[in-house]
Protein backbone atom coordinates (compact mmCIF):
# COMPACT_ATOMS: atom_id res chain seq x y z
CA UNK A 1 0.00 0.00 0.00
CA UNK A 2 1.56 2.93 -0.70
CA UNK A 3 1.64 6.48 0.89
CA UNK A 4 -1.49 8.27 2.40
CA UNK A 5 -2.01 11.89 2.98
CA UNK A 6 -3.08 12.24 6.73
CA UNK A 7 -3.33 15.93 6.89
CA UNK A 8 -4.67 16.13 10.57
CA UNK A 9 -1.65 14.91 11.65
CA UNK A 10 0.13 17.47 10.77
CA UNK A 11 -1.78 19.50 13.45
CA UNK A 12 -1.42 16.62 16.16
CA UNK A 13 2.32 16.45 15.46
CA UNK A 14 3.03 20.42 15.99
CA UNK A 15 1.09 20.15 18.78
CA UNK A 16 2.81 17.28 20.68
CA UNK A 17 6.00 19.24 19.59
CA UNK A 18 4.38 22.42 21.08
CA UNK A 19 3.71 21.02 24.57
CA UNK A 20 6.96 18.92 25.03
CA UNK A 21 9.07 22.17 24.12
CA UNK A 22 6.45 24.38 26.56
CA UNK A 23 7.06 21.54 29.29
CA UNK A 24 10.18 21.54 29.60
CA UNK A 25 10.76 25.67 29.01
CA UNK A 26 8.04 25.73 31.94
CA UNK A 27 9.78 23.03 34.04
CA UNK A 28 12.64 25.23 33.98
CA UNK A 29 11.38 28.75 34.89
CA UNK A 30 8.86 27.21 37.52
CA UNK A 31 10.68 24.93 39.66
CA UNK A 32 7.81 24.25 42.11
CA UNK A 33 5.13 21.94 41.31
CA UNK A 34 1.83 22.56 43.30
CA UNK A 35 -1.50 23.58 42.23
CA UNK A 36 -2.31 25.06 38.47
CA UNK A 37 1.45 24.81 37.84
CA UNK A 38 1.73 21.55 38.43
CA UNK A 39 -1.67 20.21 36.95
CA UNK A 40 -0.26 22.31 33.58
CA UNK A 41 2.69 20.29 33.60
CA UNK A 42 0.95 17.04 34.00
CA UNK A 43 -1.45 17.60 31.08
CA UNK A 44 1.83 18.57 28.93
CA UNK A 45 3.62 15.07 29.48
CA UNK A 46 0.52 14.20 26.87
CA UNK A 47 3.23 15.49 24.07
CA UNK A 48 5.69 12.24 24.45
CA UNK A 49 2.96 9.17 23.85
CA UNK A 50 1.36 11.55 21.54
CA UNK A 51 4.73 11.56 18.90
CA UNK A 52 4.69 7.89 19.67
CA UNK A 53 1.02 7.41 18.25
CA UNK A 54 1.69 9.49 15.40
CA UNK A 55 4.76 7.30 14.52
CA UNK A 56 1.97 4.32 14.59
CA UNK A 57 -0.84 5.44 12.86
CA UNK A 58 1.57 7.01 9.66
CA UNK A 59 2.78 3.33 9.82
CA UNK A 60 0.23 1.55 9.80
CA UNK A 61 -1.57 3.94 7.34
CA UNK A 62 0.95 3.36 4.70
CA UNK A 63 1.84 -0.62 5.64
CA UNK A 64 -1.04 -2.09 7.56
CA UNK A 65 -0.31 -5.47 5.75
CA UNK A 66 3.99 -5.79 4.99
CA UNK A 67 6.81 -3.81 5.86
CA UNK A 68 8.66 -2.59 2.18
CA UNK A 69 12.30 -3.61 1.58
CA UNK A 70 14.94 -1.49 2.68
CA UNK A 71 11.96 -0.41 5.15
CA UNK A 72 14.72 -0.78 8.45
CA UNK A 73 17.85 0.57 6.35
CA UNK A 74 16.42 4.06 5.78
CA UNK A 75 15.01 4.68 9.77
CA UNK A 76 18.50 3.32 10.90
CA UNK A 77 19.94 6.28 7.78
CA UNK A 78 17.54 9.12 8.78
CA UNK A 79 16.21 8.34 12.72
CA UNK A 80 18.59 5.95 13.95
CA UNK A 81 21.89 7.93 13.50
CA UNK A 82 20.63 11.09 14.59
CA UNK A 83 19.43 9.45 17.56
CA UNK A 84 23.27 8.28 17.86
CA UNK A 85 24.75 11.52 16.88
CA UNK A 86 22.29 13.20 20.15
CA UNK A 87 23.23 10.30 22.29
CA UNK A 88 27.44 11.37 21.50
CA UNK A 89 26.32 15.50 21.70
CA UNK A 90 24.18 14.77 24.68
CA UNK A 91 26.92 12.84 26.74
CA UNK A 92 29.30 15.67 25.80
CA UNK A 93 27.27 18.37 27.68
CA UNK A 94 26.59 16.33 30.44
CA UNK A 95 30.47 15.94 31.23
CA UNK A 96 30.56 19.45 31.11
CA UNK A 97 28.16 20.25 33.76
CA UNK A 98 28.70 20.45 37.28
CA UNK A 99 28.04 17.01 38.49
CA UNK A 100 29.35 15.54 34.91
CA UNK A 101 31.53 12.18 34.74
CA UNK A 102 34.83 12.74 33.81
CA UNK A 103 36.48 9.67 34.03
CA UNK A 104 36.77 7.00 31.21
CA UNK A 105 34.97 4.51 32.51
CA UNK A 106 32.49 6.20 33.80
CA UNK A 107 31.58 7.95 30.27
CA UNK A 108 31.92 4.70 28.76
CA UNK A 109 29.02 3.45 30.98
CA UNK A 110 27.08 6.54 30.73
CA UNK A 111 27.26 6.04 26.85
CA UNK A 112 26.24 2.84 27.13
CA UNK A 113 23.56 3.25 29.52
CA UNK A 114 22.17 6.34 27.02
CA UNK A 115 22.18 4.29 24.17
CA UNK A 116 20.65 1.35 25.05
CA UNK A 117 18.43 2.19 27.76
CA UNK A 118 17.06 5.32 27.34
CA UNK A 119 19.02 7.75 29.15
CA UNK A 120 18.80 10.80 26.88
CA UNK A 121 15.72 13.15 26.79
CA UNK A 122 15.65 11.53 22.80
CA UNK A 123 14.91 7.72 24.72
CA UNK A 124 11.69 7.63 23.04
CA UNK A 125 13.36 7.33 19.38
CA UNK A 126 14.15 4.03 21.35
CA UNK A 127 10.28 2.96 21.73
CA UNK A 128 9.34 4.15 17.94
CA UNK A 129 12.27 1.22 17.01
CA UNK A 130 10.62 -0.82 18.93
CA UNK A 131 6.82 -0.53 17.54
CA UNK A 132 8.90 -0.68 13.94
CA UNK A 133 9.54 -4.02 15.11
CA UNK A 134 6.43 -4.86 16.69
CA UNK A 135 4.37 -3.72 13.81
CA UNK A 136 6.38 -6.08 11.51
CA UNK A 137 5.42 -8.87 14.27
CA UNK A 138 1.94 -7.80 15.21
CA UNK A 139 0.99 -7.59 11.19
CA UNK A 140 2.60 -11.60 10.91
CA UNK A 141 0.78 -13.65 13.95
CA UNK A 142 -1.61 -11.31 15.55
CA UNK A 143 -3.45 -8.30 14.08
CA UNK A 144 -5.12 -10.93 10.83
CA UNK A 145 -5.58 -14.03 13.79
CA UNK A 146 -7.79 -11.79 16.54
CA UNK A 147 -10.48 -10.08 16.75
CA UNK A 148 -9.41 -5.96 17.48
CA UNK A 149 -11.55 -6.06 20.34
CA UNK A 150 -10.13 -8.89 22.27
CA UNK A 151 -6.66 -7.23 20.92
CA UNK A 152 -6.92 -3.58 22.27
CA UNK A 153 -8.66 -5.22 25.42
CA UNK A 154 -5.43 -7.42 26.07
CA UNK A 155 -3.26 -4.46 25.31
CA UNK A 156 -5.33 -1.94 27.52
CA UNK A 157 -5.19 -4.73 30.25
CA UNK A 158 -1.62 -5.63 29.79
CA UNK A 159 -0.56 -1.62 29.64
CA UNK A 160 -2.48 -0.20 32.48
CA UNK A 161 -1.43 -3.09 35.22
CA UNK A 162 1.97 -2.40 33.60
CA UNK A 163 1.94 1.19 34.58
CA UNK A 164 0.04 0.71 37.29
CA UNK A 165 2.58 -1.88 39.15
CA UNK A 166 5.63 0.78 38.87
CA UNK A 167 3.00 3.60 40.00
CA UNK A 168 1.30 2.27 42.96
CA UNK A 169 4.57 -0.56 44.17
CA UNK A 170 7.27 1.07 46.27
CA UNK A 171 11.07 -0.06 44.89
CA UNK A 172 12.78 -2.87 46.64
CA UNK A 173 15.64 -1.21 48.62
CA UNK A 174 18.33 -1.97 45.48
CA UNK A 175 20.52 0.39 43.36
CA UNK A 176 19.27 -1.76 40.36
CA UNK A 177 15.45 -1.97 41.50
CA UNK A 178 15.92 2.24 42.21
CA UNK A 179 16.97 2.03 38.50
CA UNK A 180 14.16 0.48 37.39
CA UNK A 181 11.58 2.18 38.89
CA UNK A 182 12.88 5.63 38.71
CA UNK A 183 14.03 5.28 35.01
CA UNK A 184 14.14 2.00 32.86
CA UNK A 185 10.53 0.50 33.65
CA UNK A 186 9.22 2.96 30.41
CA UNK A 187 11.46 1.51 27.65
CA UNK A 188 9.61 -2.05 27.53
CA UNK A 189 6.88 -1.96 25.15
CA UNK A 190 4.63 -3.04 27.58
CA UNK A 191 4.79 0.38 28.95
CA UNK A 192 2.83 1.70 25.52
CA UNK A 193 1.53 -1.27 23.68
CA UNK A 194 -2.28 0.13 24.04
CA UNK A 195 -0.66 3.48 21.68
CA UNK A 196 0.61 0.82 19.51
CA UNK A 197 -2.38 -1.08 19.13
CA UNK A 198 -4.63 1.89 18.87
CA UNK A 199 -2.80 3.66 16.50
CA UNK A 200 -2.47 0.51 14.05
CA UNK A 201 -6.32 0.19 13.68
CA UNK A 202 -6.55 3.97 13.53
CA UNK A 203 -3.75 4.30 10.70
CA UNK A 204 -5.41 1.47 9.00
CA UNK A 205 -8.26 2.23 8.72
CA UNK A 206 -8.15 5.89 9.53
CA UNK A 207 -10.97 7.66 6.75
CA UNK A 208 -13.62 5.24 8.74
CA UNK A 209 -12.50 5.90 12.02
CA UNK A 210 -12.26 9.51 11.71
CA UNK A 211 -15.66 9.77 10.65
CA UNK A 212 -16.73 8.09 13.50
CA UNK A 213 -14.89 10.00 15.98
CA UNK A 214 -16.63 12.86 14.34
CA UNK A 215 -19.97 11.17 15.01
CA UNK A 216 -19.32 10.56 18.74
CA UNK A 217 -17.00 13.90 18.87
CA UNK A 218 -18.62 14.89 21.77
CA UNK A 219 -18.38 11.84 23.78
CA UNK A 220 -14.49 12.65 23.22
CA UNK A 221 -14.94 15.85 24.41
CA UNK A 222 -16.46 14.86 27.81
CA UNK A 223 -13.18 12.17 27.84
CA UNK A 224 -10.83 14.68 27.84
CA UNK A 225 -12.78 16.30 30.32
CA UNK A 226 -13.08 13.86 32.45
CA UNK A 227 -9.28 12.14 32.14
CA UNK A 228 -7.64 15.40 32.68
CA UNK A 229 -10.06 16.06 35.99
CA UNK A 230 -9.28 12.61 37.32
CA UNK A 231 -5.20 12.53 36.72
CA UNK A 232 -5.05 16.22 38.29
CA UNK A 233 -6.94 14.90 41.45
CA UNK A 234 -5.16 11.93 41.43
CA UNK A 235 -2.01 14.11 41.63
CA UNK A 236 -3.35 16.67 44.21
CA UNK A 237 -4.43 13.27 46.44
CA UNK A 238 -1.31 12.55 46.80
CA UNK A 239 -2.46 9.28 45.19
CA UNK A 240 -0.33 9.57 42.15
CA UNK A 241 1.99 12.49 43.11
CA UNK A 242 4.52 12.38 40.23
CA UNK A 243 4.56 14.23 37.07
CA UNK A 244 4.76 11.72 34.22
CA UNK A 245 3.17 10.48 31.15
CA UNK A 246 4.38 7.29 32.62
CA UNK A 247 1.39 7.35 34.66
CA UNK A 248 -1.41 4.73 34.03
CA UNK A 249 -4.16 7.15 34.06
CA UNK A 250 -2.56 9.54 31.40
CA UNK A 251 -3.65 6.51 29.02
CA UNK A 252 -6.41 7.75 29.12
CA UNK A 253 -6.02 11.47 28.81
CA UNK A 254 -3.17 10.86 26.01
CA UNK A 255 -5.82 8.85 23.72
CA UNK A 256 -8.91 10.85 24.27
CA UNK A 257 -6.74 14.17 23.89
CA UNK A 258 -5.08 12.62 20.12
CA UNK A 259 -8.60 12.14 19.72
CA UNK A 260 -9.81 15.41 20.11
CA UNK A 261 -7.20 17.18 18.28
CA UNK A 262 -7.52 14.69 14.85
CA UNK A 263 -11.14 15.42 15.57
CA UNK A 264 -10.62 19.84 15.55
CA UNK A 265 -7.99 19.39 12.48
CA UNK A 266 -10.91 17.27 10.64
CA UNK A 267 -12.69 20.63 10.63
CA UNK A 268 -9.82 23.26 9.59
CA UNK A 269 -10.69 23.94 5.30
CA UNK A 270 -6.33 23.62 5.41
CA UNK A 271 -4.05 23.02 7.70
CA UNK A 272 -2.05 27.02 8.39
CA UNK A 273 1.52 26.52 6.65
CA UNK A 274 3.16 27.61 9.82
CA UNK A 275 1.86 24.71 11.75
CA UNK A 276 2.88 22.27 9.01
CA UNK A 277 6.11 23.69 9.30
CA UNK A 278 6.58 23.14 12.87
CA UNK A 279 5.60 18.91 12.00
CA UNK A 280 7.72 19.05 9.20
CA UNK A 281 10.55 19.75 11.76
CA UNK A 282 9.20 18.22 14.55
CA UNK A 283 11.97 15.39 14.94
CA UNK A 284 14.71 17.84 15.06
CA UNK A 285 12.94 20.28 17.61
CA UNK A 286 12.86 17.19 19.91
CA UNK A 287 16.43 15.98 19.71
CA UNK A 288 17.56 19.62 19.61
CA UNK A 289 15.62 21.87 22.02
CA UNK A 290 16.97 20.63 25.21
CA UNK A 291 20.73 22.00 24.42
CA UNK A 292 19.01 25.74 23.66
CA UNK A 293 17.72 25.09 27.15
CA UNK A 294 20.65 24.58 28.68
CA UNK A 295 22.21 27.01 27.21
CA UNK A 296 18.96 29.33 27.92
CA UNK A 297 19.40 28.18 31.87
CA UNK A 298 23.17 29.81 31.70
CA UNK A 299 22.16 32.88 30.39
CA UNK A 300 18.87 33.74 30.77
CA UNK A 301 18.58 32.67 34.17
CA UNK A 302 14.52 33.73 34.29
CA UNK A 303 12.60 32.13 37.09
CA UNK A 304 8.60 32.29 37.99
CA UNK A 305 7.77 34.52 35.19
CA UNK A 306 5.36 34.29 32.74
CA UNK A 307 7.40 36.78 30.23
CA UNK A 308 10.43 34.47 30.91
CA UNK A 309 8.77 31.49 29.79
CA UNK A 310 7.83 32.90 26.79
CA UNK A 311 11.40 33.90 25.88
CA UNK A 312 12.75 30.80 26.78
CA UNK A 313 10.08 28.90 24.90
CA UNK A 314 10.29 30.85 21.49
CA UNK A 315 13.85 30.87 21.84
CA UNK A 316 13.72 27.01 22.14
CA UNK A 317 12.02 26.29 19.35
CA UNK A 318 13.30 29.20 17.23
CA UNK A 319 16.57 28.14 18.10
CA UNK A 320 15.83 24.25 17.75
CA UNK A 321 14.28 25.25 14.10
CA UNK A 322 17.14 27.54 13.41
CA UNK A 323 19.46 24.63 13.82
CA UNK A 324 17.47 22.23 11.24
CA UNK A 325 17.49 24.69 8.76
CA UNK A 326 20.89 25.35 9.55
CA UNK A 327 22.34 22.22 9.70
CA UNK A 328 20.03 20.90 6.59
CA UNK A 329 22.32 23.18 4.37
CA UNK A 330 25.21 20.57 4.39
CA UNK A 331 24.37 17.31 2.42
CA UNK A 332 25.10 15.45 5.55
CA UNK A 333 23.27 17.41 7.69
CA UNK A 334 19.83 14.68 8.00
CA UNK A 335 22.47 12.13 9.37
CA UNK A 336 23.12 14.34 12.37
CA UNK A 337 19.51 16.06 12.88
CA UNK A 338 17.32 13.78 10.84
CA UNK A 339 15.20 14.70 8.02
CA UNK A 340 13.16 17.56 7.52
CA UNK A 341 9.19 15.63 7.40
CA UNK A 342 7.31 15.88 4.38
CA UNK A 343 4.63 18.79 3.25
CA UNK A 344 1.23 18.66 2.64
CA UNK A 345 2.54 17.61 -0.68
CA UNK A 346 3.81 14.07 0.53
CA UNK A 347 7.07 15.52 -0.51
CA UNK A 348 10.90 16.53 1.45
CA UNK A 349 11.50 20.03 1.02
CA UNK A 350 15.16 18.42 -0.57
CA UNK A 351 12.68 16.73 -2.83
CA UNK A 352 11.07 19.72 -4.22
CA UNK A 353 14.28 21.68 -4.52
CA UNK A 354 15.51 18.80 -6.81
CA UNK A 355 12.63 19.12 -8.82
CA UNK A 356 12.53 22.98 -8.57
CA UNK A 357 16.14 22.43 -10.17
CA UNK A 358 15.21 19.60 -12.68
CA UNK A 359 12.48 22.19 -14.16
CA UNK A 360 14.96 24.77 -14.40
CA UNK A 361 17.20 23.31 -16.76
CA UNK A 362 14.47 21.24 -18.92
CA UNK A 363 14.97 23.32 -22.46
CA UNK A 364 11.69 24.90 -23.95
CA UNK A 365 10.12 23.43 -26.74
CA UNK A 366 9.73 26.07 -29.32
CA UNK A 367 7.54 25.76 -32.41
CA UNK A 368 8.76 26.00 -35.79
Amino acid sequence: MGKARIKEVFLLRAVACFSIVFLHSFSQVFGEDYGWIGALRLLLTFGTPAFILISEIVLANAYSSHTPKGFFKKRLRYIGIPFLCFVIIYNIQSMFSSDGVRDVPGMIKQFVFSLLLGETPAYFVLIIFQFYLLHMFFVRHIFNHFRPQWILITAGLVNILYLAFFNFVSAPDTQLANFIWLRFYRMPFFAWVFYFVVAYYLGKNYNTYLKRLLQYQYFVYVSVLLSASASIYLMEQGILPVITSKRFDMIFFTVSSVFMLLILAAKLKAIPSYIVKISQYSFGIYLFHPLVLVVCEHILPFHNSIIGLSIIFALALGGSMGAVATLHRFSWGSYIIGRIGIGIDMKHPNEQKTNERTQSVIPLKINP
